[in-house]
Order: C-alpha cells, then sequence, then structure tokens
C-alpha cells in the first residue's frame, strides 16, 4: 500500500512539474514584452484615442470640451482653403516619393552593382548618409542660407558675381514648393538606398556571371535579375515613404511655415497651425484625422498595386 500511494505522489509531483515548466516559459515572452507594451500603449494608442476624442469636440484654448459630433468634420469640407492644401499635398507627396524612390534605386544599383567592392562606391554612399544625420535645424539654416533672397544668399551671389542677374531673387517666393521637396528628397534618400543596396548585395554573384555567360546586356541584367529581386524593399520604401511624405510638416514649417501665403502648406501641417497656432484644438485632431485616413487608403491602393497576396505565396519549389 504504501509503495503505491508513494507511486501517486511521485506522478502527482511529476504532473505539477511538467505543468509548471511549460507555464513559465510561456511567460517569459511577455515578460520580455511588457515594458515596450507599456511605453506603446501610453505614447501610441493613449493618444490616438485622445484624439478622435478631441475630433468631436470643440476643444480650444480655454480647455473645455463640448461634444459637437460630426461638426468638426462638415467644417472641414466646407473649408475654402482645403483644395489648395490638399493639391499641395498631393504635389509634395507624389514627387517627393517619385524623385527620391528613383535617386535611391539609381545609387544603389551604380555602387552596388556597376561599382561593387570600390572604395568610390563606399564613400559615395556615405556622402548621401550625411543629410539625413545632420541636425534638423541645421539642415534646414543650410538650406535656407542657400536660397537667401538678399545679396548674401549663395545662389543669389554666385548669379550676381557671374552677371547672370542684376537683383537678388526671392527663391522662396518664386519656388517655395520645388525648394522644399528638393530639402526633403536629399534628406530621406539614404534610408531607401541602404534596403536597395542590401537587397542587390545579397543577389548570388552565380546569377549575374550566368546571364553574361548567355550574352545578357547590362540593361537585361538589371530589368530581368535586379529589379525583380527588390520588389519588396520598393513595396516596403514605396509604401512607408509615402506615408511619411502625407504626414510630413517639420521641415516645411521650419523652411517656410507653410508660406508664401498658403502656397507650401500640407494638410499635416494644416492640422499643426489649427492646434497649436491657433489653438483650435478640436479641429486640428479633426484634419488629423483625415490625414490618417488618406494614409491608410493610399496603403491600401499599394499594397493591391505590388499585388501583395501574390508576393506572399509559397514559391512552386516549395510547393
Amino acid at each position: 500500500m504504501k509503495t503505491e500511494m508513494n507511486l501517486e505522489i511521485n506522478l502527482e509531483l511529476n504532473e505539477t512539474k511538467t505543468y509548471k515548466k511549460p507555464l513559465r516559459k510561456a511567460i517569459y515572452p511577455y515578460l520580455f514584452i511588457a515594458p515596450f507594451s507599456l511605453l506603446v500603449l501610453v505614447f501610441f494608442i493613449l493618444p490616438a484615442i485622445a484624439t478622435v476624442g478631441m475630433a468631436f469636440t470643440d476643444l480650444n484654448a480655454s480647455m473645455k470640451p463640448h461634444f459637437v459630433g460630426l461638426t468638426n468634420f462638415k467644417r472641414i469640407f466646407s473649408d475654402y482653403n482645403l483644395p489648395q492644401i490638399l493639391g499641395n499635398t498631393a504635389v509634395f507627396a507624389v514627387l517627393s516619393l517619385g524623385i527620391s524612390l528613383l535617386f535611391a534605386l539609381v545609387i544603389s544599383i551604380a555602387t552596388q552593382y556597376f561599382l561593387k567592392g570600390k572604395m568610390l562606391a563606399v564613400v559615395y554612399r556615405i556622402l548621401w548618409l550625411i543629410p539625413s544625420i545632420i541636425p534638423s535645424v541645421v539642415y534646414v539654416t543650410f538650406w535656407k542660407f542657400i536660397f537667401d533672397p538678399t545679396e548674401g544668399g549663395l545662389i543669389n551671389k554666385f548669379l550676381l558675381n557671374m552677371g547672370i542677374i542684376s537683383d537678388p531673387v526671392s527663391w522662396f517666393t518664386k519656388g517655395a514648393m520645388a525648394i522644399v521637396i528638393l530639402a526633403t528628397i536629399i534628406s530621406t534618400i539614404s534610408g531607401g538606398m541602404i534596403l536597395l543596396s542590401s537587397a542587390i548585395n545579397s543577389i548570388p554573384e552565380d546569377l549575374y556571371k550566368a546571364a553574361r555567360v548567355d550574352g545578357a546586356s547590362e540593361k537585361s541584367v538589371i530589368m530581368k535579375i535586379i529589379l525583380p529581386t527588390l520588389k519588396w524593399p520598393l513595396m516596403y520604401i514605396t509604401i512607408s515613404d509615402l506615408i511619411g511624405f502625407v504626414s510630413s510638416y517639420f521641415f516645411i514649417m521650419l523652411l517656410t511655415q507653410g508660406g508664401p501665403m498658403r502656397d507650401t502648406t500640407t494638410l499635416s501641417l494644416y492640422a499643426f497651425q489649427q492646434a497649436f497656432n491657433l489653438k483650435y484644438y478640436g479641429y486640428g485632431a479633426a484634419v488629423s484625422l483625415i490625414v490618417v485616413f488618406i494614409s491608410f487608403v493610399l496603403t491600401m491602393l499599394l499594397i493591391r498595386m505590388f499585388d501583395f497576396n501574390q508576393m506572399i505565396k509559397p514559391s512552386r519549389i516549395e510547393d
């Protein structure tokens, strides 16, 4: 009887141990991610919920919100500034995305395919990293110095000395959007360049050698080998950069403050101005939700355009 009782006790103890051990292992991952989850909750999720709530109130400088329903959204669609601001946002986002993506692709192919392994390629990529690591205020001050409308501006000084112009040109009046786009592009190319360069660098050299043996031209190698390999990073860069440009306002605010008039005011900058300059927090929150909605729609369209469902299917070899 004692032997049987001891066996039963041992079995119960073993079952308890085997139950507790997997439970502890299951808890460990949650303990590791708990601090980060708390940070996400406090700094991302709760502010997002608060923004949604503010969009349905008339919160202003008095800090006494009252529920107004869809009044702020009705005001957005009756705002006479909205057509111009949406146009500015579209021009800024589309041109910035298209040009920066093209430049990043060209630089990546040039340095990782044509100049692969050469010191010149490394130096060239490092040079393109510099604008992205310079503090934003210093970077914007540099651009303001270049396009300063006085005789002391770099471009005006050069053109005056060359005799091309007789009076200083007010560049921020005549080409503010072009300057903003150019400054934004140069500061954002490096991110896409790094991702695309890494993807190109991962292509096996045997593919290039086999293509050359078959008599393939450089154009064929780029079109048939390199570009198909870049579909995943191109999709990520396109979506992330487009969302970034649609919601971007910092460089514009520092460079032009949305001027002259509202020629460089984008939807995100308009939301910032309404909320923090004019203290219409409820209206600014509603405008920011429109920005989020536009970003979501554009993301869905790009995922559809890149045929994401087809991309995630297993290859025929795996089948």
